[in-house]
């Protein structure tokens, strides 16, 4: 079974979790909330985030986080990514993090917080902080980025197994791709890895 842990697309090619910030009727598996570019905007409010809590399609809140290349002043985007680790602490879901720039104010409000929920570092490819995010315990979802990064290629090696998700995200690479570039570098068998990514999501996100 290929899981799909991030995409903006819904293509029933895998188990897929579809990244949505607005209101809707879904019947996949999704995550919802207010990304950081439309932190000041808040185009869904939070009490909308938490009655997706009773959505058993819901899996995580997400993609949220903070980004110093685009979105709203920092300081903005902090308050609008606290409020909704909050909430995710509250529904017990877990966190889909967008993180372009901002690891160590990440790392700091982790650290405040003390969050038990589990955190997912979606599209990585910054491999220099590799270390640091292992330590603070967050999965890591490879995505596109496998394909081509050399640097990345190189540190998926000191990923554990029981660290690892797979995704899309907004690429229009498929899901089996990226598996099949992965499953290469970490010399494992197809079945192997999709064994690997399907029991972290079956922990995870206790489906």
């Amino acid at each position: 079974m290929l899981v799909n842990i991030h995409t903006h697309y819904n293509r029933a090619d895998s188990i897929e979790i579809v990244n949505c910030s607005e209101k809707f009727d879904f019947t996949r598996y999704y995550s919802f909330g207010i990304h950081p570019w439309d932190s000041e905007t808040n185009i869904l409010n939070f009490s909308e985030i938490e009655n997706k809590a009773q959505d058993k399609f819901m899996l995580a809140i997400g993609e949220i986080g903070l980004d110093k290349i685009k979105g709203p002043a920092l300081e903005i985007q902090k308050t609008c990514f606290i409020d909704q680790v909050l909430i995710a602490e509250k529904i017990n879901r877990p966190v889909i993090i967008h993180c372009v720039k901002a690891w160590n104010e990440i790392m700091e409000i982790k650290k405040d917080l003390q969050p038990k929920q589990t955190w997912i570092f979606h599209g990585f490819t910054k491999v220099s902080i590799l270390e640091s995010v292992l330590q603070e315990g967050l999965m890591i979802s490879i995505g596109a980025g496998i394909m081509n990064n050399l640097k990345l290629q190189e540190a998926l090696k000191n990923i554990p197994n029981e660290q690892l998700f797979l995704e899309t995200d907004d690429s229009h690479i498929t899901i089996l791709e990226v598996y099949k570039k992965v499953s290469t570098l970490k010399n494992l068998s197809l079945s192997e890895l999709e064994q690997i990514i399907e029991n972290n999501f079956k922990r995870i996100f206790r489906i």
